[in-house]
């Protein structure tokens, strides 16, 4: 059970070096740190001289100067730990592949580098390089490298994009009931970002073990933090939010082993979340090779001083006054990290033209599940094959609420996350289908703080979790529009189809109830403009149940819109309905006609078959097609082409405001495919007033469909008489 006992704000601690800490920490650790330091330094300046030939594509954001933070925290990781990585995350990786791979007694003065080991990291020089011989085929480079094998889940190209992401895989730890932990790191400028700030609380609030690293070099880019950040340290901002925080000096490294070790074991103990600050100092620009003086934006005194407490300098001269270390051990081990990535940049070659080649389009999802029953596109009957059981009529509501609480009952694996899911006013307990035992373990009332829960679904998706996202409203989605779009949608694509993120989003649009323009997107046409998503907005119960089935079971993050006007309508539904699954692809025909094609989708659909029983009166037969599947990639253009071919007339009725209308997409599409149709496109008003009068100017409705109709037809035919 996740729980949240509010904490009075703590002070940030200070670590200090202490002779007594290098005894204690021991020798083989610190020449583990030694040599794990020297070849990230070495594997970085070969990346650099690469990169200065033209040989590697994009940015490369080097962590030159902050190599003992990773070699520090990391060691105190176990199998099954998860790690998520910034931007500039090379030594993240590096450290934490070497961690997972070379046995903790491994000596680099005594043993030989295992194969596996050298693989490894051949497999992150050649994914930064581009080349299909990379972990993630070359498709992530430098800024998304991953490989869940050695814990390492990704990371993310945004500033503080991914810390959300990490208190998912924290929350997964949590769900399942392990003593592992997630590790997030970010940069300075992270801090400032609103992803920090929620996803602290969420964390907190859940008492989730997850340990934010910010590794603060001094600059964001070119801004120090003095500039930009009212309250300092930046350890203070997550005391703030109840995160036991501690600042360390990278410079200090038993002090940084200690306070990450002491750190670590409370996340593990289920003392919740915690934060640590380390000042370290990155020694060149940004990106590429040059220094930041030469930049512009600091002197070079600055950088000098920071060469002075470079730890990979200053750690040997500590161990040798300690008695760690003998003379010349040093040399020797930077000789052994020399010997590895030497062999490394000689093994993974760089062919003069060795593009990807995987399939991009093939990074976007996973293969389509399976067609069930009979259930084709362009099916000529409105809805599912019938069975003899007795049948029990359920709201659409109701059936939302029958699906949900199945699912949850299905798989320990499935949560149900967002604003008040598990109280009075939720969906659950409003149809009678709430669990109360799954209150605060797997259904979880969040804050209302979209970004991170959203995120939060998308980590722990990653890890195998099955989340179930409430966005109160579509609207909403724009809220947490980096999650969604730049992370859990483009997740395949980000590593290289190495990784998925099968979150269903579920949310509700209030058209034509008055909810005005800040409630009423309907998010069909934003989702289905990025890559990733499969969007679905089922026009009836049976329907829904279907999706939200197959869903369940695609590695894809599905979209699932509610209008809520269809809430109240009720349908006798049997346990075939309630367990069935509906195809994630392919368009149904719901009713044969021969004048017209009206395709549609959701609360268009009502609108449609409307239409077409008051168009017979005109004489005219209208055919009715709902699209359901709604994304780009899955969307069933052979069954509308068809049909429009047929009918020689095309409508596409959009419950949705013009700007975000998917119609004018389908309608482009198949001008440049077939020539000589009628082809039109119905939406709401860009913008839906809160005021009923005005609201029912704004939003279409049966008689929209009628008239749009007759003007197709009666244009038409009059082309045909002067013909």
């Amino acid at each position: 059970m996740l729980s949240h006992t509010v904490q009075p704000f703590e002070p940030v601690s200070t670590f200090r070096d202490e002779p007594a800490d290098y005894r204690r920490i021991g020798r083989s650790a610190f020449l583990r740190m030694l040599f794990d330091m020297r070849i990230v330094r070495l594997f970085e300046t070969g990346l650099i001289e690469r990169a200065a030939r033209g040989e590697v594509t994009g940015p490369v954001h080097t962590a030159i100067g902050q190599e003992a933070v990773p070699a520090a925290v990391l060691r105190h990781l176990l199998p099954g730990d998860h790690v998520m990585g910034s931007h500039r995350a090379h030594h993240h990786f590096l450290v934490q592949s070497l961690a997972q791979t070379l046995d903790s007694a491994w000596d680099p003065l005594r043993d030989r580098f295992p194969e596996g080991a050298a693989k490894q990291l051949g497999a992150a020089f050649a994914e930064i390089m581009g080349l299909t011989t990379g972990v993630n085929h070359g498709a992530g480079g430098s800024m998304h490298l991953r490989d869940a094998s050695v814990g390492f889940i990704g990371s993310t190209a945004i500033v503080g994009g991914g810390i959300p992401l990490a208190s998912g895989l924290a929350f997964a730890h949590s769900l399942r009931g392990t003593d592992g932990c997630a590790v997030c790191f970010i940069g300075d400028g992270a801090v400032n970002q609103g992803t920090f700030h929620e996803t602290a609380n969420l964390a907190r609030v859940l008492g989730l073990p997850l340990l934010i690293v910010v590794e603060n070099n001094g600059y964001a880019e070119a801004t120090r933090p003095q500039e930009v950040s009212a309250v300092l340290p930046l350890a203070s901002q997550g005391a703030a939010h109840g995160l036991r925080a501690v600042e360390v000096s990278c410079d200090e490294p038993a002090a940084l082993v200690s306070a990450a070790g002491a750190l670590i074991d409370g996340v593990r103990r289920g003392d919740g979340p915690a934060l640590l600050e380390v000042r370290t100092y990155r020694h060149l620009d940004h990106t590429g090779g040059r220094p930041g003086s030469a930049a512009g934006y600091r002197s070079a005194e600055e950088e000098a001083h920071w060469l002075r407490r470079d730890p990979l300098e200053s750690l040997a001269p500590t161990l040798l006054r300690e008695g760690l270390l003998a003379p010349g051990e040093e040399r020797a081990v930077a000789e052994a990290a020399a010997a590895v990535t030497a062999r490394i940049f000689e093994e993974v070659s760089t062919p003069e033209a060795a593009p990807p080649t995987l399939d991009p389009f093939a990074l976007l999802r996973a293969p389509v599940l399976p067609r069930f029953g009979e259930d084709r596109p362009g099916r000529d009957t409105p809805g599912p094959a019938r069975s003899d059981e007795p049948a029990t009529e359920l709201t659409f509501e109701e059936a939302i609420g029958e699906g949900l609480a199945r699912a949850l009952a299905g798989s320990p694996e499935v949560v149900l996350l967002g604003e008040e899911v598990g109280k009075p006013g939720g969906l659950l307990a409003r149809t009678g289908r709430l669990n109360p035992a799954l209150v605060g373990s797997r259904i979880i009332d969040t804050p209302i703080t979209e970004a991170s829960f959203v995120g939060l679904a998308g980590g722990a998706a990653m890890v195998g979790v099955r989340p179930v996202v409430e966005l109160m409203y579509g609207s909403f989605a724009l809220i947490a529009a980096d999650q969604l779009f730049n992370h859990i949608g483009m997740v395949r694509a980000l590593y290289g189809n190495t990784a998925q993120a099968p979150v269903i989003v579920r949310t509700k649009v209030p058209v034509g109830l008055g909810y005005g323009p800040q409630h009423g997107l309907n998010p069909v046409g934003l989702f289905a403009s990025f890559p990733g998503w499969r969007v679905y907005a089922p026009a009836d119960a049976r329907d829904y149940l279907g999706v939200l089935r197959s869903a369940l079971e695609c590695d894809d993050p599905v979209l699932i819109v509610e209008f809520t006007q269809l809430y109240d309508e009720v349908l006798a539904l049997t346990e075939a309905d309630l367990t069935a699954r509906l195809p994630l692809e392919g368009a149904r025909r719901i009713r044969r006609g021969s004048d017209v094609s009206i395709v549609t989708y959701g609360l268009g659909v009502r609108w449609a078959i409307e239409a077409a029983e008051l168009l017979t009166a005109s004489g005219i037969d209208a055919e009715v097609v709902d699209l359901r599947a709604l994304d780009t990639v899955a969307m069933d253009r052979a069954t509308v082409e068809e049909s429009v071919r047929r009918t020689g007339r095309g409508l596409f009725v959009d419950p949705a405001a013009r700007g975000q209308a998917i119609g004018p997409r389908l309608v482009a599409e198949l001008v440049e495919r077939v020539a000589g149709l009628r082809l039109a496109c119905l939406a709401c008003a860009d913008v839906q007033p809160v005021a009923h009068q005005l609201e029912r100017q704004a939003v279409i409705g049966a008689a929209d469909v009628v008239r749009a109709v007759e003007r197709l037809v009666r244009n038409k035919r009059s082309g045909e008489a002067e013909q």
